[in-house]
């Protein structure tokens, strides 16, 4: 049955459901545990079916919902064309004769892709007629290398969740698109971490980046990343006062990621009336989600606790 729920009763499921995350006691509960025989970690394909266990399990509360709201339908189809993205990319890693451990977001019948494409004989012509129509319509308007392939699906998942912000009434178009400019500021600070320091990049490169996803929100981009990183730094100052060395990029990363899980936090209960929960929910979610991966990575390279749950995002 579907857009049974009006806005009202939908806002107040979400509280309801965000109220049932994981707290980072649940976390330590969990890291703790002693995995049963059948759920031991030995290798590469353990760890892809423990993911796609999980991500199943915790997607079913998404897509429950998705259609329980004709207004929010868009946003929920948006988020879930995110992990949608990423099978996109294991089936172009294939037909560009590259290898890919091929793990598969599961998000049912919303998806555009199945899995069998994977072992099926298929030609990028064939994709192509796959995807018209879709948000991914003009994935192979320019022949690509599969690098920048990847990163034409990944616009085009941001797009799509503008659009799906666009579909909005104005006040509530606003909150989401407030959302998705933090993410991608947080995106670009992370970013130009990994280019500077990992990669070594050249500033014209991380500068075209950042213009091209400016162009998509038409607002500069870089007044929100200098926020994000005004954050980082307050990071750093904090590490140098307690006598520990520059942070490590990993470091440096779970600074960045760690406060915005925590603005996403300060943003669910802003308005009740509007959609805050809703999207600050979706990406609580994806975060959860995350974290359960670490924990099943951490299992399968043997890791001690506190090594793992340092890299859990979460409440305190």
């Amino acid at each position: 049955m579907k857009y049974y729920a009006d806005i009202y009763n939908f806002h107040t499921r979400i509280y309801a459901m965000k109220s049932r995350l994981l707290t980072h006691a649940d976390y330590v509960s969990l890291v703790g545990a002693q995995p049963s025989s059948q759920n031991t970690i030995e290798s590469d394909a353990d760890v892809i079916e423990a993911k796609e266990e999980i991500f199943r399990k915790e997607i079913e509360k998404v897509l429950l919902l998705a259609e329980a709201t004709r207004v929010y339908e868009p946003l929920f189809l948006a988020f879930l064309r995110r992990y949608e993205a990423h099978n996109i990319k294991c089936v172009m890693a294939k037909l560009s004769g590259r290898s890919s451990l091929a793990m598969w977001y599961d998000i049912g019948h919303f998806a555009i892709l199945d899995r069998n494409l994977l072992q099926d004989d298929i030609s990028f012509d064939d994709m192509k007629m796959m995807l018209a129509g879709t948000y991914l319509d003009g994935l192979f308007e320019k022949k690509l290398s599969y690098e920048h392939l990847e990163i034409r699906i990944d616009l085009l998942a941001v797009k799509n969740m503008v659009a799906a912000s666009a579909s909005l009434n104005a006040e509530a178009g606003d909150v989401v698109r407030k959302f998705i400019v933090k993410g991608i500021a947080v995106f670009l600070a992370l970013q130009r971490i990994r280019l500077r320091t990992t990669y070594h990049a050249r500033e014209e490169r991380v500068a075209s980046n950042e213009r091209v996803l400016s162009d998509l929100f038409e607002e500069p981009l870089e007044p929100h990343v200098r926020v994000v990183e005004t954050a980082l730094a307050r990071c750093g100052d904090s590490s140098e006062r307690s006598g520990r060395s520059t942070p490590a990029i990993p470091d440096m990363e779970y600074c960045v990621e760690h406060y915005f899980y925590q603005w996403i936090l300060s943003m669910f209960h802003r308005n009740f009336h509007a959609p805050y929960c809703v999207i600050a929910y979706l990406w609580l979610l994806a975060y959860q989600i995350r974290n359960l991966y670490r924990i099943i990575e951490g299992r399968r390279f043997r890791l001690p606790h506190e090594a793992i749950l340092e890299r859990i995002i979460s409440a305190v």
